[in-house]
């Protein structure tokens, strides 16, 4: 009997100490603390008054953590915007079609390499070459589809709206003679490929997403229809002081559904973001297999040394890391995603004015805090104190000599740094057409800031906009040492548009 106790004692101990290594080996969620997000929420209320920002939405993912945090308004009324209400995502849509092409192949409904015409007998344009084009060169930029405007002011929303864009090319010549060989973006790709999408499936594009991508993901308010009740975009009613109100058009046409049409919040991102950083599983399962899953995005086209696209994503490469981010800035929304897969982050910004770019700022500044580091002191940005005064003179020059003063002071309220001067020209330039003030004032930007690039880069562009192409090259020639690797293939694109420009024009 004492024997058996002894035995019984020792298996109970063996037990527990396999329960409690268990319980140690079982990951833990590392959720971020009360007081970073409380540092967070203020970093993101101060972002949102020092850029007259009406209302905006930010999902994070971090390892196991997951925040997400909406404020602002929604429309002329002042409805606050919360989880729930969607905004308009502009080209986001194109990963989230990606996505939906990638739940097709790992059902083996299609592949990569099928014909478009395979699926889409009225599926041409100029020529024969249309034969050619895959699914893989609609996902890739790299058909030859050249690229087109999008309107909203006549939207069609009848059930052959996304055919009626297929067909709608059927004369045209293509950018390129050989599928495959070069990246030309084009919203037509994935217009075409949400119609393909139909047509597989035999049911509304819109309906296959919203049942297989975000029912399976549990994503409860993203749809590639309009809803009833959305997040409103807000436009600028005077670009010297920056104040904004709702804007009557808005950003939807089913004909660019694919491309352009998915409606989304940060919370639903998040969900997403999850997914795709766990190489096809959810909280809910196996979204796609990893077979599948590293398959897809494991596809690169660059279009520089460390530059590239993927299958619905703009793909860098930095230090041996790879980021993945799309960008979209479409009839007032401002809308970003960052995917850092090796260290597990996903990032995604959208509000509803896109009057100044800082969607990019913001994303930097979050992975960069989710690294470890601490979010900046938030800024005015300069420009805007200048705009005021520029209304007041008239005068780029008193604009200018305002600034002198702050920097000779070291004023700390506004934002000083060559970012901010160059977004004040690029209002100048782009929004005001002001082309001499602007000039004037990266000129000036270069002078304060003489190792930076990015003024130049603007000059030339005022050059290539008055056909100015001899000044815009030697402009470019003289700032090529201060470029980093993006402002390089920034600069090898504008100089290849001239040499097209001037090329054309030469009768010889």
């Amino acid at each position: 009997m004492k024997n058996r106790i002894l035995l019984f004692l020792l298996h109970l101990i063996v037990f527990t100490l396999f329960s409690c290594n268990s319980e140690q080996k079982a990951p833990l969620k590392q959720q971020i603390s009360s007081s970073r997000i409380k540092a967070l929420n203020k970093y993101l209320n101060e972002i949102s008054r020092a850029y007259s920002i009406p209302g905006l939405s930010v999902g994070i993912v971090h390892q196991d953590s997951v925040f997400n945090k909406s404020l602002g308004i929604a429309d002329n009324e002042k409805h606050q915007i919360d989880s729930l209400l969607p905004f308009s995502a502009g080209s986001i849509s194109e990963p989230m079609v990606a996505t939906a092409i990638m739940k097709l192949l790992d059902s083996g409904l299609i592949k990569l390499d099928d014909p478009v015409q395979q699926y889409l007998p009225y599926f041409k344009t100029a020529g024969k070459t249309n034969k050619k084009i895959t699914i893989r060169h609609l996902l890739s930029h790299t058909s030859g589809i050249q690229h087109y405007p999008l309107l909203w002011d006549t939207p069609d929303s009848s059930a052959k709206a996304l055919e009626t864009t297929t067909r709608s090319i059927s004369s045209q010549q293509l950018k390129f003679p050989f599928p495959g060989t070069r990246v030309v973006r084009s919203p037509y790709n994935y217009d075409i490929l949400a119609d393909l999408v139909g047509k597989v499936t035999k049911k509304p594009f819109e309906d296959y997403i919203y049942e297989q991508v975000f029912q399976k993901m549990g994503m409860k308010s993203s749809s590639f229809s309009k809803p009833a009740v959305t997040v409103q975009p807000f436009s600028v009613n005077n670009w010297l002081t920056l104040t904004s109100k709702s804007d009557s058009i808005y950003p939807y046409n089913r004909e660019n559904s694919g491309s352009n049409g998915l409606h989304t919040t940060a919370a639903d991102l998040s969900i997403w973001m999850e997914m795709l950083l766990n190489k096809g599983k959810t909280g809910k399962g196996v979204f796609v297999s990893r077979a599948t899953f590293d398959d897809f995005f494991g596809a690169r086209y660059m279009t520089g040394k460390l530059t590239g696209i993927t299958f619905g994503w703009e793909f860098q490469k930095e230090n041996d890391q790879e980021s993945f981010t799309k960008t979209s800035s479409i009839t007032h929304f401002q809308n970003q995603i960052l995917l850092i897969p090796d260290q597990k982050i996903g990032i995604t910004f959208l509000s509803n004015s896109a009057a100044q770019p800082v969607s990019a700022e913001i994303i930097r500044n979050i992975t960069n805090w989710l690294q470890g580091g601490n979010l900046p002191v938030v800024k005015i940005p300069v420009g805007l104190v200048m705009g005021k005064k520029l209304l007041e003179t008239g005068s780029i020059d008193s604009a200018i000599h305002l600034y002198q003063s702050l920097r000779k002071t070291k004023n700390t309220k506004y934002e000083l740094n060559s970012t901010a001067l160059n977004s004040f020209g690029e209002l100048l330039f782009k929004h005001l057409d002001q082309q001499a003030a602007a000039l004037k004032l990266y000129e000036f930007t270069a002078t304060v800031f003489p190792n930076s690039a990015e003024p130049f880069l603007h000059i030339a562009d005022i050059y290539i906009k008055n056909r100015a192409y001899a000044n815009a090259i030697l402009v470019l020639k003289k700032s090529k040492p201060l470029m980093n690797q993006t402002q390089m293939d920034y600069a090898f694109g504008m100089e290849q548009y001239i040499r097209e420009r001037t090329t054309d024009q030469d009768p010889g």
